[in-house]
């Protein structure tokens, strides 16, 4: 193997970064450490909850939560060809402008984007060229790229309620979209499907150049260090199918997400110094910011017993016949249907992002869907986006097959437990407002009796879970502190990138599944255009 580029994860970043690269007409060779795509729920969208805790996922789980009654919450990542874009829940939302362009918090002082080269001018170009819009054209779609996007053929009527009591509860206008930048209102959420069928980032950028001769995809292939000349790194070693191998390569590119980016760098020698001496890990570069500044959107549910027919009154083995027939019925659904943007932490100036994103579901979805009950039912999830709480990403040993230490630090910041005991509140307010509120039988979680700050703070310690994005842990930026620079190259390592939502400097107020491709996009670019 002799590639010019050495990509390690298939995830959303990296499958993206692989296809832009192969067009330029680069031999890439991409790592995955799972398997291939071949799990019979990865197509169904609504299958997603059935890929947890499954052959395709590393199953993770965080240190105890001070802040969540000590719980150790588990966090679902994809460990398959497609990275966690094969086991998601196919949202598609971009960043918005105020993500990228800075904002005004509640005091009214300025908070800065991402800064100079990711501004929403820059962006918006590189989100167009990626996706295959099933919509009306406009400034800001494009129907171009190749991954299909768009409104999903049907959604539950209990979705469709959603959207116009939140609208009416809210006080906040009903939006055909989240694409356009703006994230303020109530819509039916796009969807990366064609034609009941996910379409995850490895089978929408890279299914079709298997056989490309300038492409080679080894999975089950596990990175275990970088390979150095100087200060340079110069390709890798691996293991894969039993045995340890080694490749040169032209440049290496780190996308293997949040979690474990930060976890392969400190094992080669990139991080802060007391981390690396712990484990007794050679040090190649001091970099304070590795594994720091993680953050995540968490999520509680508020779920209402429904007086109409849910997703929870559909016969699994029926549903299934029809999609493997037909690829229609209740199977195409991503349960998470719709969603709203609103602030809801008294005090937040209206020029400031919405602070909680609402994910409906026509379902019972607790405990990402493993906890199920009788009878219909609909849930109306707060979602804190607008996070201040900060966590770290650290080493368990110096062995590559330990899984890290993850500590989000949950409700570390006071503001994020008040935003989401706010966000349960006006909950109930959309659930009571019409036509929501017709087919409603009362509430189920966390119960009518739970009503002083208290009570929801309980519910809130005992029921939250991740929503799936975590970022940040090798943020760009400027400063000593910046683990990679504006161009995504890591800061004293020539030779090295990192192309996933690890580089996030802060965490975008939406679903980070869009934000990632978009990421993997630019890294081309600027490999392409001559790295660092």
């Amino acid at each position: 193997m002799q590639p010019d580029f050495v990509i390690v994860g298939a995830g959303s970043g990296g499958c993206v970064l692989a296809r832009r690269l192969l067009d330029a007409g680069a031999r890439v060779l991409l790592l995955e450490a799972g398997g291939p795509d071949t799990h019979p729920m990865i197509g169904p969208p609504a299958g997603f909850p059935k890929l947890f805790k499954s052959r395709v996922d590393w199953n993770f789980h965080t240190a105890p939560q001070v802040n969540l009654g000590g719980r150790r919450l588990y966090w679902p990542r994809g460990k398959v060809l497609g990275g966690s874009s094969a086991i998601n829940a196919t949202i598609y939302i971009r960043g918005s402008k105020q993500d990228f362009g800075g904002w005004t918090n509640a005091s009214g002082e300025p908070v800065p984007g991402w800064g100079e080269g990711w501004s929403w001018n820059d962006v918006l170009p590189v989100y167009r060229s990626l996706e295959k819009f099933r919509g009306q054209g406009s400034e800001t779609r494009s129907s171009e790229g190749l991954l299909p996007v768009g409104q999903r053929d049907t959604s539950h009527p209990l979705s469709h309620a959603f959207v116009d009591s939140a609208a009416r509860a809210l006080g906040i206008p009903v939006e055909e979209s989240f694409n356009d930048g703006q994230h303020l209102g109530a819509g039916l959420y796009e969807s990366n499907h064609h034609l009941g069928v996910r379409q995850s980032a490895y089978r929408a950028f890279l299914a079709s150049e298997r056989g490309n001769p300038r492409l080679t995809v080894l999975t089950q292939a596990q990175m275990l260090a970088l390979r150095w000349e100087g200060n340079r790194v110069v390709g890798l070693t691996f293991r894969y199918r039993g045995r340890v191998k080694e490749v040169r390569a032209g440049g290496v590119v780190l996308a293997a997400g949040a979690v474990q980016t930060p976890q392969l760098l400190l094992l080669s020698g990139i991080g802060p110094r007391d981390e690396l001496d712990k484990h007794n890990i050679g040090l190649r570069v001091h970099s304070p910011g590795v594994g720091e500044n993680l953050q995540d959107h968490l999520a509680v549910p508020v779920i209402f017993r429904s007086k109409v027919p849910s997703l929870d009154a559909v016969k699994e083995l029926p549903a299934l016949a029809e999609w493997v027939w037909r690829r229609r019925g209740p199977l195409t659904s991503n349960v998470a249907e719709a969603g709203a943007f609103a602030h809801a932490r008294p005090g937040l100036l209206p020029s400031a992002p919405p602070d909680i994103q609402y994910h409906f579901g026509p379902a019972y979805f607790r405990e990402h869907g493993f906890q199920k009950v009788p009878g219909n039912h609909f849930s109306v999830g707060p979602v804190l986006v607008d996070v201040h709480s900060r966590g770290r990403i650290t080493l368990h040993s110096a062995d590559p097959d330990a899984a890290p230490i993850i500590d989000p630090r949950y409700l570390s910041d006071e503001r994020d437990t008040r935003s989401l005991i706010a966000g349960m509140r006006l909950a109930r307010r959309v659930a009571a407002e019409a036509p929501l509120a017709d087919v409603c039988a009362g509430e189920a979680l966390p119960g009518e009796e739970a009503q002083s700050d208290d009570d929801l703070l309980a519910h809130l310690r005992r029921d939250a879970e991740t929503l799936y994005h975590p970022v940040g842990t090798a943020a760009m930026g400027d400063t000593d502190f910046s683990v990679v620079d504006r161009r995504l190259a890591v800061r004293g390592a020539a030779g090295l990138w990192v192309a996933d939502a690890s580089v996030m400097p802060r965490i975008i107020h939406a679903n980070t599944n869009a934000t990632a491709m978009m990421i993997g996009a630019r890294a081309a670019a600027f490999l392409l255009e001559g790295g660092a």
